[in-house]
This record gives C-alpha cells, sequence and structure tokens, in this order.
C-alpha cells in the first residue's frame, strides 16, 4: 500500500509531468481516500469505468484520459455530474496522465506498442509545444507490410483501417498513438515506411499515397491500452498495490 501523495508524487516524476503543456489536466483529479491498495486503470474515465473501479473496490482509478480538460470544469453538469458523484460517494481517486504517458520511453503508448509488435524505438517523434510524444521504430530485419498488419490486428482486437501508400517492405515505423493523422508529414519527411496511428482523417488518404507512405489507423483506444498496463505493473512492483485493467473498447 502507499499513501495517496506519495503515489501522485511519484507518478509525477516518473513520467516528467511538468515536461509537457498539455490539454488535459495531469496528475490527481479527484482526491479520494489517503491510502491507496487497489489500482483499477483504464484508458478513459467515464460512468463505466468508474462503476466498475468502485465495483472491484478500488481506492483509486488511473487513466489515460480523465475528466479534466483545458482550464478544468466550468460548470458541473449532468454527465460529469455522473461520472464525478461515484467516485465522491465511495471516496475514490482518479489519476489522469494524457500526454506524458504517451512519451515515456519505456511505459508509454508509443514504446509499449512498439515492443509488443517487435519494434525498436530509435528516435522521438512529433513534437508537441517542446516535447516529443512519439517514437520511431526500426523492424529489424525489414518485415512484411502483411506481417505488421497481421501483428498489428493480434495487438488491438481489430483489423486496422489500412490506407496504402508506402512500400511492401517496412523497415522504419512512425508511432503516434491515438489522433496522429497530423503527423504524417513529419513520418515522411523522416523516412518512415508507415505512420500507425489510432485514427485517420478525411484527408490523410490521399496524403499518404501522395507522399509515398502508408497510413495505418487501428483505433484510438486501442493503440492506447499498453500504456495504462505497463504503468500499473511499474506501480504493482514498485508500492506492492494490488492492480486491475478495466478493458472499456472502443470502435473509435
Amino acid at each position: 500500500m502507499v499513501d495517496l501523495g506519495e503515489l501522485v508524487r511519484y507518478c509525477d516524476r516518473l513520467l516528467e509531468c511538468n515536461r509537457f503543456r498539455d490539454a488535459a489536466t495531469n496528475g490527481l483529479q479527484v482526491e479520494g481516500r489517503s491510502i491507496v491498495r487497489r489500482l483499477a486503470v483504464a484508458v478513459s474515465a467515464n460512468r463505466a469505468t468508474i462503476e466498475r473501479a468502485i465495483r472491484w473496490d478500488a481506492d483509486a482509478l488511473l487513466v489515460h484520459h480523465g475528466l479534466f480538460w483545458g482550464e478544468g470544469a466550468r460548470a458541473v453538469t449532468r454527465v460529469l455530474r455522473q461520472r464525478l458523484r461515484p467516485l465522491l460517494v465511495h471516496d475514490v481517486s482518479l489519476l489522469a496522465y494524457h500526454l506524458p504517458l504517451d512519451a515515456h520511453p519505456e511505459l508509454g503508448n508509443n514504446a509499449q506498442l512498439a515492443f509488443a509488435l517487435g519494434l525498436e524505438p530509435v528516435e522521438p517523434f512529433a513534437d508537441i509545444a517542446g516535447s516529443s510524444i512519439g517514437w520511431i521504430a526500426r523492424a529489424e530485419p525489414p518485415r512484411p507490410l502483411r506481417d505488421l498488419l497481421a501483428a498489428i490486428e493480434q495487438h488491438t482486437d481489430r483489423a486496422p483501417t489500412v490506407l496504402p501508400g508506402g512500400p511492401e517492405t517496412v523497415r522504419r515505423v512512425a508511432i503516434l498513438t491515438g489522433s496522429g493523422a497530423s503527423a504524417l508529414g513529419e513520418a515522411a519527411e523522416r523516412g518512415c515506411d508507415v505512420l500507425l496511428t489510432g485514427e485517420a482523417r478525411e484527408t490523410t488518404m490521399a496524403l499518404a499515397r501522395e507522399l509515398g507512405i502508408t497510413v495505418i489507423a487501428a483505433g484510438h483506444e486501442a493503440t492506447e491500452r499498453l500504456g495504462v498496463q505497463a504503468l500499473a505493473r511499474h506501480l504493482a512492483a514498485t508500492f506492492g498495490l494490488e492492480t486491475t485493467f478495466l478493458h472499456d473498447p472502443n470502435p473509435i
């Protein structure tokens, strides 16, 4: 078990939260009981994951997508109230880590996805306000595109959307989970054969074809499951916490 304040400070330092300019509020979003023994993790905080965390008797819920963005809540209206109320009633804390959990070189969503696919992260990628969020990974030896697609489908439990444009043999993969289509130009400029992300835009298909790079959109939620799970394993080993992953599949 661990004191809540100690847990938050540890995560903030580990993920270097102060390094990022983020639309999200990173760190503690809702303060609950002071001691954490059981930690639930999920990709997103919503009514379903919050209620499941409470049924599991979690002391805290840690997510990638929290409840507070920008300057935070200006009004607690129906949906936010329905999400907050069970946390407050049951004294359960909410922690959220957005860009810091994307970017971490070992525990982050992008690095973890690379590891899961048998790729080696070699270069930081996709600068946001002075901090790189994604990774360029190397396939060694080079792999057929069809093999990479099969591995992605295995790890995300869904067939990805493929927008072809690049070669059939893959050497360099730019990885930017979630909404990463905006980094397509940088990926092409840096010699990548593939951009692996969560979501594509309407304009992405033609741009990929014209830049000579393949875009694989494997799902926003589906590409961001691994970071919270890796962080949970790390915190369990560090503090002796009991942890669980609340899987909430999303077609987006």
